[in-house]
């Protein structure tokens, strides 16, 4: 009688398991179903030091060159106190993800190549370099009472600084003096 009700009670403890492994595969494959509903450019979160605006591509989306609808580049010159700073090559290639801005090089030169028309702006492109420009600050350099950061789009003064949206073959002076 204690052998049946043993038996009984790994059978009931069996279909428990069995039941609660069937629960997991189920959650897992809806998980994963509404993962693939998430349009691509979306499933990747990264984090910056700028709050981009909803829907903005520029960190959430690695570009394939057979999908580029929007291609051009633009050219960014970095000056602080008198010293030329070097934009370093591959920022926004990384692992198998380019970003739509990224440079290729350290000429300063930024190519912008997204799979979406989008105004894409100076904020972006320091957002996927993981640096900070504002009218307030230059990468680690902050304005102040005795330096001033100052922008110049095509050797016209421009006052929009990290929300100027860029545009093909500009090129950009950021001077902290």
């Amino acid at each position: 009688m204690k052998s049946r009700t043993r038996k009984k009670k790994e059978k009931k403890n069996g279909n428990r398991i069995v039941g609660i492994a069937l629960f997991l595969v189920i959650v897992i494959i809806a998980i994963g179903s509404i993962w693939l509903l998430i349009p691509p450019g979306q499933q990747l979160q990264t984090t910056s030091a700028y709050s981009l605006p909803a829907g903005d591509p520029t960190l959430t989306t690695c570009v394939s060159l057979s999908d580029v609808l929007l291609t051009f580049k633009f050219n960014i010159r970095i000056i602080l106190n008198g010293t030329q700073i070097i934009i370093p090559a591959k920022i926004g290639d990384e692992a198998g993800c380019t970003r739509p801005m990224h440079t290729i090089d350290n000429s300063g030169d930024v190519y912008v190549e997204s799979p979406i028309y989008y105004q894409y702006t100076l904020g972006d492109f320091f957002a996927v370099w993981g640096q900070v420009f504002t009218k307030d600050q230059i990468l680690t350099l902050h304005a102040d009472s005795n330096h001033m950061i100052t922008m110049a789009v095509n050797g016209i003064p421009n006052l929009q600084f990290e929300n100027h949206v860029v545009a093909p073959g500009e090129q950009i002076t950021i001077t902290l003096t």
